[in-house]
């Protein structure tokens, strides 16, 4: 998979991090948020902020009872990745090859990704905020992916 590197002005990140400590993929709405790490859109992968730099995507207060990773999952921890709302079935696949990319760069499984709404209870990505949804569309085809790999 390519990616297209379209780096930000480093005024849009914040400071430099270790990748070893990365132990979760995010997943948000694009909407008015801080630049994410990576951009799915039009068919393509865009790389908005460098991985060893923290991006501000995963900021915020606790909004409901669903933010249970808040608090765990932070920007010092995590990778993100934003996306459309109306995702075309072309860049729902290539999102899946680059979190497939990301959980083999820093050693993850599936269950290591999440969404935005998992860590503030706000609803992002709208596309999945339905569990179930998340679970068939995102995280029990990135098992699929893996079982021929770790067999």
């Amino acid at each position: 998979m390519k990616i297209e590197k379209k780096i930000t002005d480093a005024c849009n990140y914040g400071d430099k991090r270790n990748t070893g400590d990365i132990k979760y993929v995010v997943l948000l709405d694009l909407g008015e948020r801080p630049t994410p790490h990576y951009h799915v859109s039009g068919d393509k992968v865009y790389q908005i902020v460098p991985d060893n730099m923290m991006s501000a995507t995963v900021n915020g207060a606790r909004l409901s009872k669903d933010g249970v990773y808040h608090g765990i999952c932070t920007k010092y921890n995590s990778v993100s990745i934003g996306i459309n709302n109306n995702l075309s079935d072309k860049d729902s696949e290539l999102c899946l090859h680059l979190i497939m990319t990301l959980l083999q760069r820093y050693d993850l499984r599936p269950d290591d990704v999440i969404r935005l709404k998992d860590i503030t209870g706000e609803i992002s990505p709208e596309i999945w905020e339905d569990n179930n949804k998340w679970t068939d569309d995102v995280i029990n085809k990135l098992n699929d992916m893996l079982n021929p790999i770790r067999e």
